[in-house]
């Protein structure tokens, strides 16, 4: 029997609350092409295409540019915190500045009104799971740009059209290779931890839960919208087909 599913769809939010807008440096033009540069745009939409009662998202409410919840909470901890994109960015994906003099006091205000708010309902959703069924699967579900940003690693590999992110401790063999098959099967070419790695778990679990399974799908954004204006492109509906497919594969039959 399949353990319950929670999709954590992190980054699909284009949403600014105005508090957070006045504290940008950028025009509005500027802001709207940063967030569709830096959003999973359509994401939710993508991934929710699957009914059942043992599936269930978990969706942030804010664009990753107000406080980003798949990054540490301490820049310290924050491989990104180099690049002025820790769990607060200070700096665009090309590197201008995106917010001025950011006190810490209003970095723990984001922190308190949304990080921490989707982390605890994350928790508790897992922890409620692993009570009632013994186990639970995280789906972290993504799209990539189809060009690296600037901020990456200069490298010859392609991007391939889905990258299944793994852990190695989180991720089971079975459940990757799943996947896999099942994209390749499509026609797709797929990478695993290639262009983004690894797989969100809640750190009261992370390497200590071993019920506690994870694994990242990340699709390029080439295969379903347009990259410059955001906007769906004719590719969409059966992208959507295909990935609620494959989250059916691993939550098993509808209910």
């Amino acid at each position: 029997m399949s353990p319950p599913v929670v999709l954590h769809i992190p980054h699909s939010s284009h949403f600014i609350p105005d508090d957070v807008r006045k504290t940008i440096a950028l025009s509005d033009d500027e802001l709207r092409a940063e967030i569709v540069r830096l959003s999973d745009s359509h994401t939710e939409e993508l991934y929710t295409g699957f009914r059942s009662q043992a599936v269930v998202p978990v969706v942030f409410p804010v664009c990753r540019l107000v406080t980003d919840p798949e990054r540490f909470p301490e820049d310290s901890d924050e491989p990104m915190a180099r690049h002025g994109q820790g769990v607060v960015y200070v700096k665009t994906q090309d590197g201008r500045a995106l917010r001025a003099n950011l006190l810490p006091g209003e970095r723990r205000l984001l922190l308190d009104a949304w990080y921490h708010p989707h982390h605890r309902r994350l928790f508790e959703l897992v922890q409620k799971n692993l009570e009632s069924a013994g186990g639970c699967l995280i789906v972290d579900c993504h799209s990539f740009p189809s060009h690296p940003f600037p901020f990456e690693e200069p490298t010859d590999r392609p991007r391939p059209d889905v990258c299944i992110g793994a852990d190695s401790y989180h991720t089971p063999a079975s459940i990757k290779e799943t996947l896999i098959d099942f994209f390749r099967s499509q026609g797709y070419l797929v990478d695993v931890n290639h262009p983004f790695a690894g797989a969100l778990v809640p750190l009261a679990y992370y390497r200590e839960e071993p019920r506690v399974t994870s694994v990242m799908i990340e699709l390029n954004r080439r295969l379903y919208m347009d990259e410059w204006t955001g906007d769906k492109a004719a590719g969409f509906d059966d992208l959507k087909r295909k990935v609620t497919e494959a989250i059916g594969l691993l939550a098993g039959p509808a209910a």
